[in-house]
């Protein structure tokens, strides 16, 4: 099951990563960096939870 949760947050990786990339050819600095942090929060905080939380 931890298998199937850490490729969905690949993948929401990879999306949040397009639109940071959109973002950054527009020359929208501010947006590119909220998305950024934005994606490691959302993929650090279930693995931290998930790992942590191993009993």
């Amino acid at each position: 099951m931890r298998y199937i949760v850490i490729v969905f947050l690949l993948l929401v990786a990879i999306y949040l990563m397009s639109f940071a990339k959109y973002n950054w050819s527009k020359k929208n600095r501010t947006a590119t960096i909220g998305v950024v942090l934005l994606m490691l929060v959302s993929i650090a905080l279930p693995l931290v939870v998930m790992f942590a939380n191993r009993g």
